[in-house]
């Protein structure tokens, strides 16, 4: 039986952690990147979509005209990553741990970001890196949104939870936990890594 989240849907309840959104973010510094197969930030392997960003090759988020630090942190800020980097102008990253290759000086993040030409978005394979920082308190919202996340990996887990209370709290009480879907008729408490449901959980029920 798949879980539909369809705005019609009133049974099903998609909830997602304030947390995961962004407060703000500070600037790191300048570090080199590899090759795709040696990616420095590398938090978007295996994922298809993150929401409405599509992961391409190299597991990066491609801004061709729209690249600029906000943008690259709301993207992270859905998987609840603590560091992205954006790079050569128009290429985000997101991930846990930065620089397997060594940081670099200032002026080799020279790029200009193509959303905001007053920004500076890392150099050829170089990334310009930031930290996120979320809101410490647990406050909760319930979304009914037809948007999802498609992922190679598991990208939910099971849970015994009698409510929707209970199934936040079972999430709260995960660290890589960033939303949940809560489905009353069926007692059905599936945890979230990202603010959005995989494509496993979303669609006609059947």
């Amino acid at each position: 039986m798949r879980i539909s989240l369809l705005e019609s849907a009133l049974l099903c309840a998609l909830l997602t952690c304030a947390a995961g959104r962004v407060a703000h973010f500070s600037y790191v510094g300048c570090y080199q990147d590899g090759d795709n197969l040696n990616r420095d930030l590398t938090g978007l392997k295996g994922l298809n979509n993150l929401g409405p960003y599509s992961i391409a090759v190299g597991n990066l988020v491609q801004g061709v005209d729209n690249m600029s630090h906000e943008f690259c942190s709301n993207v992270c800020s859905l998987g609840r990553f603590p560091y992205f980097g954006v790079q050569v102008g128009r290429q985000c990253f997101c991930g846990s741990s930065y620089g397997l290759h060594g940081q670099l000086s200032e002026s080799k993040c020279n790029k200009q970001c193509t959303g905001n030409p007053e920004q500076i978005c890392g150099g050829s394979f170089i990334n310009s890196v930031f930290a996120l920082h979320y809101p410490s308190n647990n406050a909760y919202t319930v979304l009914k949104k037809d948007i999802s996340v498609t992922s190679t990996m598991d990208s939910s887990w099971p849970a015994a939870a009698q409510s929707d209370a209970d199934c936040l709290l079972q999430c709260s009480a995960r660290a890589n936990c960033s939303g949940a879907v809560f489905c009353k008729q069926l007692l059905a408490c599936r945890l979230l890594p990202f603010a959005f449901p995989p494509a496993s959980l979303t669609g006609p029920d059947g």
